[in-house]
């Protein structure tokens, strides 16, 4: 796959290549460096994740602000706007939106996993 074709996958799917490129100064290798780091810590993060968000804790409002902030660099928009919510959430001790809002913070985590995957594998 082409670097323009790399692109295009991801903003077909949401991802918004051009906040993710300008973080990675505009190089598709270091962008692509970044990508996988997010993938390498995915699994373990988001254990951590489902183990605090029933009873969240600076632990969950730290990770979620992470998540927030990788997924913002990488492009992905949509998720880390759902990750602040959260970690505002947890910051105000609003537990019932963690716990009615945590499943689709994690479908999204899981679609942009997916995605990323995608260009990695391609």
């Amino acid at each position: 796959m082409s670097e323009n074709e790399k692109l295009e996958y991801l903003n077909e799917r949401g991802i918004n290549t051009k906040a993710g490129m300008r973080y990675a100064d505009n190089s598709l290798e270091f962008y692509e460096q970044l990508i996988e780091i997010f993938l390498q810590e995915y699994e373990g993060k988001r254990g951590k994740a489902e183990e605090e968000y029933q009873n969240p804790t600076e632990k969950y409002t730290v990770l979620v602000h992470g998540l927030k902030n990788s997924a913002r660099y990488l492009g992905a928009d949509e998720l880390a706007d759902m990750a602040f919510a959260h970690e505002k959430a947890s910051k105000t001790g609003d537990v019932t939106y963690i716990t009615d809002n945590f499943d689709a913070m994690l479908q999204m985590w899981e679609k942009v996993v997916s995605v990323f995957r995608g260009i990695m594998e391609a």
